[in-house]
């Protein structure tokens, strides 16, 4: 009985103990976790879309190549105290997707802009800055990070830096001798093989290996720091060259190779989406490895007074290369116009090509474009108005006879020929043109062959001309085009070209 006693009330005290428990409250201290909030990777790391930094992240777990450079786009959650050192302007901080230490990406050695521009102090960043990072991920010990080297591309959606660039000291913007280093220069390889210094001294760009006797297509761009022109009343670039290999035989331009001197006062990070000004000129093809040749060109009014100015010397090759090899290369304030080849307006350009963009002036006349017979009776002079490059030549006319401007005589064999060129009305007046061409023969002309008249050419837009014709014997012959004497005003002649098959002529 007493057992049953004891039972009873057990059972009293554990159904009074639990109905107790149910109106007890929660602590008021125990803490709200919050979700963590997942950000799925997004873009394709190049310029127009980014990676986002969990993009980023999951390259590097992927095994993405460590010598490849992408574009990741994140929020600035903090600078690492300290880390600004003014002699190299880098900064050491740590971004995500939105602004947190959640998934945070470390940045290591970074710069405010390409070739190492410098951060102007350790609060060019600040926390919640949206920024867009060009450069190399890699996985250093255990850490996902950008690798030194890297720079800003654009900060909350603007382009620049908010960095220094550096600027001229005792009037020098650029010093390079390219004798053991490239320097300030960073080179930016497009394709194949790339910009190279040489153990002699210089810096040299080809797609032919002397070894294998092979050329590899190829396009490279060798790209300078940036440089603060905002002072500058006006600046001269000027370097040393070698230039061989660019045209036959016969001094006709070979196809798909091109050099060319580039600048630009808003930089992309990416040579081949930054729009530049070519200030090439023409440049001197020598046939030996000593005769080196001064450029010298004036930095564009429009870049005058800029404040992140890039140059570039770019090379480009394709079935055939040319070699191209350069030292000494400054960029300074003031005019130098003194034994300049190439870029100036001053220079003749080269008399080694064919002359057929009216580039190469000698003694007032445009190179090639005189006889030594009467096939040629214009008189011509240099034109600004071109269709491509900086100069076009004016066709002198008169409506008492027709004039004509002849390519100086030629050994043409016989076969199928295209001629090619544009034209353009130098007055109001308007003009007509008519291509064609006459055998000669000790010196003496015969019977001249035309194509079609072109009419009614304005001056306000370039025609373009095309003639082909037959060339039924070998021989000797001067390509004209006439000025006719119905208006008989001047017209300007551009960017001449003849072709026989896939084989270019002049150029």
């Amino acid at each position: 009985m007493k057992k049953h006693i004891y039972s009873i009330l057990m059972l009293a005290m554990a159904a009074f103990t639990f109905t107790g428990c149910e109106d007890v409250p929660m602590p008021y201290d125990e803490p709200s976790i919050p979700p963590v909030e997942v950000i799925d990777p997004a873009g394709n790391g190049t310029e127009a879309d980014p990676y986002n930094v969990a993009a980023a992240l999951k390259y590097i777990e992927d095994g993405g190549s460590e010598s490849t450079e992408v574009y990741v786009k994140g929020t600035v959650v903090s600078v690492v105290s300290g880390s600004f050192d003014p002699s190299y302007g880098s900064l050491k901080y740590y971004i995500s997707d939105n602004g947190t230490t959640n998934n945070q990406f470390y940045v290591f050695n970074g710069y405010a802009g390409p070739n190492r521009t410098k951060f102007s102090g350790e609060d060019a960043l600040q926390p919640g800055d949206v920024v867009v990072i060009c450069g190399k991920l890699v996985n250093y010990n255990g850490t996902k990070e950008f690798t030194t080297g890297n720079y800003v591309v654009s900060i909350n959606g603007n382009g620049g830096t908010g960095g220094e660039v550096t600027p001229p000291v005792e009037g020098t913007y650029i010093s390079e001798t390219f004798s053991s280093s490239f320097g300030s220069f960073t080179v930016k390889n497009i394709k194949g093989t790339p910009w190279v210094l040489d153990s002699y001294g210089y810096a040299k760009a080809t797609g032919y290996d002397n070894a294998s006797k092979t050329t590899t297509p190829s396009s490279s761009y060798l790209v300078s720091k940036a440089v603060n022109m905002s002072a500058s009343k006006e600046a001269t670039v000027s370097f040393e060259y070698v230039l061989r290999y660019v045209t036959t035989a016969t001094g006709e331009a070979i196809e798909g190779i091109s050099n060319k001197v580039l600048v630009t006062d808003n930089y992309t990070g990416d040579p081949a989406t930054t729009t530049w000004k070519d200030i090439t000129g023409t440049l001197k093809e020598v046939r030996d490895w000593n005769s080196w040749t001064k450029f010298t060109a004036a930095v564009p009014a429009d870049i005058i007074g800029k404040s992140n100015v890039v140059f570039a010397l770019y090379y480009e090759c394709a079935a055939s290369s040319g070699t191209w090899e350069v030292k000494n290369f400054t960029v300074k304030e003031g005019k130098e116009d003194s034994g300049s080849t190439g870029g100036g307006d001053d220079n003749t350009g080269d008399v080694t090509a064919g002359n057929g963009d009216f580039e190469t002036w000698v003694d007032g006349l445009p190179n090639n474009w005189k006889t030594a017979s009467t096939a040629g009776n214009a008189t011509l002079s240099q034109s600004t108005d071109a269709h491509g490059g900086k100069y076009s030549v004016k066709v002198g006319g008169t409506n008492s006879a027709n004039k004509r401007i002849g390519y100086k005589e030629t050994e043409l064999k016989a076969g199928t020929y295209t001629m090619k060129f544009y034209a353009k009305a130098a007055t109001a007046t308007g003009a007509s043109v008519r291509p064609g061409f006459v055998p000669v023969t000790d010196g003496k002309v015969g019977s001249y062959v035309y194509g079609d008249y072109t009419n009614n050419i304005s001056n306000g837009e370039w025609v373009l001309v095309t003639h082909t014709f037959e060339i039924t014997v070998d021989g000797t012959y001067c390509l004209v085009i006439m000025n006719s004497k119905n208006p008989g005003a001047d017209v300007l002649i551009d960017d001449f070209t003849l072709t026989m098959g896939s084989n270019v002529i002049i150029k």
